[in-house]
């Protein structure tokens, strides 16, 4: 008989249907939404999975944390099942962040191939997870009629590098990110892609700056790992890319052309698309490695057995960083808080004073005062502007 999962998920996405499938092949899966707990405080939500998992005989739970500081080290900690694991599937910015959660689980699950080396540096054991993708289908009777397609959000940077190839005589389909939701294509996208010779992919992070809390805003922009060459090559597309590390780690020249500059695009993608023979082989070539990176076997499978045979502790953290400690004692406090629950959440400070007990005097006294004014603020707040 297959054991249980369950994921527990910010809201409901397009991704959550995707990534319960995949463990589903392997687990008897359930998916809970934390934005159906609305009611709930942070205490009163661990007690809610408890008695779930409980009443279920569930051994494994499943964390999904990006972008969602709510589900913290501390709630995880406190979780009581047999085995935890940690999904993210954006790490680039919140790496810092999903590293000191990662200590409360077993295993670290990721889709970009440099986080799971960065993971594995700090001593966790962490394996490539694709999940969508394998939803997408070749249609070999669509004519490619488009010559490149770029589709995601506008920089600067990424409209210098798009005007340029266009004033350079190339026919390029430019698709706002309207056309995209919840970082993956609508069906309308999926037919641009299908018809398109090639992808473009930009891989520089959008911002301004990168948000990191242990480098404060530091670096301009990361060479991020982006999943635009799946896409293509599931859909029989060729993909030309800005660099990125993780990029390289996972396809060669042939299969996936890379640039730096803008300079070094246009001159790839001339020569692909003057050369048929050349561009069918890197789209075939392309297609292969895609289909073989996202295969069940190879991909997933390792990830049950890692499951199924831990034989490594998890990592233990010398202290938690007081930046991490103000980021949950902020949003342990700011759960179902407005004036109606006061006595409820003064209650919370509990858990504040459990997480910060070994913490030096200035740290206690600094989230202490900051829990405080939090409370009073946010609690008038969402009382007369609850949040969304």
């Amino acid at each position: 008989m297959k054991k249980k999962v369950l994921i527990i998920f910010k809201y409901p996405r397009v991704w959550n249907s995707y990534g319960v499938d995949k463990f589903s092949n392997y687990y008897n899966t359930e998916s809970l939404y934390i934005s159906d707990l609305k009611n709930k405080n942070f205490t009163e939500i661990i007690v809610y999975i408890d008695d779930l998992i409980k009443s279920k005989n569930i051994e494994i739970v499943v964390f999904d944390v990006d972008y969602f500081k709510f589900i913290n080290f501390f709630l995880i900690e406190r979780i009581d099942c047999k085995k935890k694991i940690l999904i993210t599937q954006d790490d680039i910015g919140l790496h810092e962040l999903n590293s000191v959660t990662a200590s409360a689980c077993d295993i670290v699950l990721t889709h970009c191939p440099l986080s799971v080396l960065k993971y594995r540096e700090k001593g966790y054991k962490a394996h490539l997870f694709y999940c969508e993708y394998n939803r997408l289908n070749k249609n070999n009777d669509v004519k490619k009629e488009i010559d490149v397609l770029f589709y995601g959000h506008l920089t600067p940077d990424r409209k210098d590098i798009l005007d340029y190839i266009v004033n350079e005589g190339i026919h390029l389909k430019n698709v706002g990110h309207e056309e995209e939701i919840e970082g993956l294509p609508k069906e309308e996208l999926l037919k641009l892609v299908s018809k398109s010779k090639i992808v473009i992919q930009l891989s520089k992070t959008r911002t301004t700056s990168v948000l990191n809390y242990a480098s404060e805003s530091v670096f301009k922009f990361y060479y991020q790992f982006k999943g635009r060459m799946i896409v293509a090559g599931y859909l029989g597309s060729a993909c030309v890319a800005e660099y990125a590390p993780g990029t390289a780690l996972l396809f060669s020249e042939e299969e996936l052309p890379t640039f730096y500059t803008k300079e070094e695009c246009v001159k790839i993608l001339k020569k692909l698309l003057k050369n048929d023979e050349l561009l069918t082989k890197c789209t075939d070539k392309l297609y292969s490695r895609v289909n073989d990176l996202c295969d069940d076997k190879k991909n997933f499978e390792p990830i049950y057995h890692a499951i199924e045979n831990l034989n490594r502790k998890k990592v233990k953290l010398n202290k938690i960083p007081y930046w991490y400690l103000r980021i949950s004692a902020k949003y342990i406090l700011l759960r179902n808080m407005k004036l109606s629950n006061f006595i409820k959440t003064i209650f919370q400070f509990k858990i504040i004073f459990a997480i910060i007990k070994h913490s030096n005097f200035l740290t206690k006294l600094s989230i202490i005062l900051e829990s405080i004014i939090n409370t009073l603020w946010y609690s008038f707040l969402f009382t007369f502007k609850p949040k969304k």
